[in-house]
């Protein structure tokens, strides 16, 4: 039976089905992306930190708005040269529908690429709000020294072997204790063992498991067992693998689960014997309450230590000579400082030694200090004085040997002001021009303005020397030199390529790292849900594409069997493109403008 009104469209509706189906598809999709939109705005009138505003750069979303808007055109146009019967033409114009979709999904990934490598840190330190300033910027890149310690390395070698980037945790190592009820240390033990190389690391002390069946016999006493060849698992001084750490760990969970039984056959053995005397209904208040049942339960336990191997749950391997280890900070279980002694990994592996000073080290492109001003002003204080004695702005600036901490006070000499207190000037300076500017439209500056200092800025002030009269009289002229909309050295953000050098260098000690994170849904909320949105409308191009792409490679023959058909199902994917289109149009305000 052939089903009606596939082809040719109802006389009374002036519809065919597959445009119904695709009608009802776009209102669930409306439902899904309505429902992005709410919980976005929901999320920033009612956000309890200074929301990202203007924070993507305008230029690639502009653009791609353009394309996409293009592209809306040229499907119409190539549906209307198969309702003319032009075939030639429509494979120009869905082959430019198609070129737009790729344009856009290019543009896309550089701006996801900027902001997977574009790093944040929330800085701490002391004071009455606890810092909370941030800096934005360019993790550079390290190795070790001869002396295990962290160097800074050019960038170009980024890709040799013993470089990473310069955001890592060294602890020197001289012992690692695996704990065995984790079975789960594959991955960090390859590591370990590719940062020793010649280094060895071995067993510390023999693990030994006792013969359960030599204990059962009751021949000999536990001692003469614990020293019995039978009790060795693996000696002291055998190397690390992850074949021996897989033998401990089954030796271990073996040895548990016979505990385990033992005490469960004493603990059955124990409510047997308190019903049998005391009866059922009575049971269950006399095991709390009489002093009976707790003298049954210590004998249980005499017996039970007789009866147990109680392997050890940890095994620990010395390192001969101690060397430095390189971690991330995700590896971490707790964040360390200079001179702790331990550091403990995510799976409870324990590394004793020293952990070593392990610097941020970054080309600064932003500061900024909105958080630090609102809980300056939730505290009932002036933001701006609070700003000043943030570390960032009263550290010593940084010379080779020197200790990196801010409890100098040689650093009130204007001389020795750090790189960040000369550009935090500079910006005084251009916030006051600006507000006078202002005061006379009867405005006032943004707080992005008043407490952020973009990358364009930072260049600015340099290239004036932070001279902080030039920048007043530069910025009251409104000539002080700014990037431009469409200046390309700013497409994706700061370009540190191109500003190789120009941004200033900063060193941030362990202790001093708040959180950090690049802009990823890991850093705020409103990256979370700009990658959310945005991840899922790139998938609707995708798809979108795929299918028009379907018609152009592939339609020939539907086309020549009857070419309304295939007009028909370019109706429909077209109809589905102006949906794609009009999410953008939404989404290029709410997140690149406002």
């Amino acid at each position: 039976m052939e089903i009606p009104f596939i082809v040719n469209a109802r006389k009374d509706t002036g519809l065919f089905n597959s445009k119904v189906g695709i009608w009802l598809f776009l209102a669930s999709e409306v439902t899904l992306f309505g429902g992005l939109f709410s919980g976005y705005l929901f999320l920033r009138l009612y956000a309890d930190y200074p929301w990202p505003e203007r924070a993507l750069p305008i230029l690639p979303g502009l653009i791609n708005t353009f394309v996409l808007i293009g592209s809306s055109v040229t499907v119409v146009f190539a549906w209307a040269a198969l309702k003319m019967r032009e075939w030639r033409k429509f494979q120009v114009y869905m082959a430019i529908t198609l070129a737009c979709a790729g344009l856009f999904m290019v543009l896309k990934g550089i701006e996801y690429n900027a902001k997977f490598g574009h790093q944040a840190v929330r800085l701490q330190g002391g004071g009455p709000v606890q810092d909370n300033a941030i800096v934005e910027g360019h993790l550079h890149y390290a190795e070790l020294n001869d002396k295990g310690l962290m160097v800074e390395v050019d960038e170009g070698r980024k890709k040799e072997d013993g470089v990473f980037k310069a955001n890592r945790v060294l602890v020197k190592a001289s012992e690692l204790t695996f704990v065995l009820t984790r079975p789960t240390h594959e991955a960090y033990v390859k590591e370990i063992l590719r940062q020793a190389g010649s280094n060895k690391i071995t067993l510390a002390e023999s693990y030994r498991v006792i013969d359960k069946e030599e204990l059962s016999k009751g021949e000999m006493n536990r001692d003469q067992l614990t020293a019995s060849e039978s009790a060795f698992v693996r000696k002291e001084g055998e190397e690390l693998t992850i074949e021996l750490l897989d033998q401990l760990e089954d030796a271990y969970l073996e040895a548990r689960s016979h505990d385990r039984k033992i005490r469960t056959e004493f603990l059955a053995a124990s409510w047997d014997w308190i019903r049998n005397e005391k009866g059922e209904e009575e049971a269950s208040t006399y095991i709390v309450e009489k002093e009976v049942w707790k003298d049954r339960r210590a004998e249980d336990a005499e017996k039970i230590k007789i009866l147990s191997l109680r392997a050890p749950s940890e095994v620990t391997f010395k390192v001969d000579p101690p060397f430095t280890l390189v971690f991330e900070p995700a590896d971490l279980v707790n964040k360390v400082n200079v001179g702790d002694s331990s550091a403990k990994l995510r799976d409870d592996t324990l590394v004793s030694g020293e952990v070593l000073k392990s610097p941020m080290i970054m080309g600064v492109d932003a500061l900024d200090f909105r958080t630090t001003a609102q809980r300056a002003e939730a505290e009932g204080l002036d933001p701006f004085p609070v700003i000043e004695g943030t570390w960032l702005l009263t550290h010593r600036a940084h010379h080779d040997g020197d200790d990196d901490h801010a409890d100098d006070d040689d650093h009130a000499d204007d001389d020795d002001r750090n790189e960040f207190k000369k550009i935090w000037d500079c910006h005084m300076a251009w916030l006051k021009a600006e507000t006078e500017r202002l005061e006379k439209k009867d405005r006032v500056p943004a707080l992005n303005d008043k407490y952020r200092v973009n990358w364009d800025q930072i260049l600015a002030y340099r290239d004036l020397d932070y001279d902080v009269e030039k920048v007043y009289q530069e910025s009251k002229a409104r000539t002080l030199k700014r990037a431009g909309l469409f200046d390309l050295d700013g497409f994706a953000g700061a370009n540190h390529k191109i500003h190789k050098g120009k941004f200033p260098h900063l060193e941030i000690p362990r202790a001093n790292v708040g959180f950090e994170s690049t802009f990823t849904p890991k850093w705020n909320t409103y990256y979370a849900i700009y990658f959310t949105i945005t991840g899922l409308h790139g998938l609707h191009v995708i798809g979108g594409a795929l299918v028009l792409g379907y018609y152009l490679f592939f339609g020939r023959k539907m086309y020549e069997s009857n070419p309304e058909w295939l007009a028909n199902r370019v109706e429909v994917g077209g109809l589905f493109w102006h949906f794609v289109d009009l999410v953008w149009i939404f989404l290029f305000p709410i997140l690149y403008l406002m």
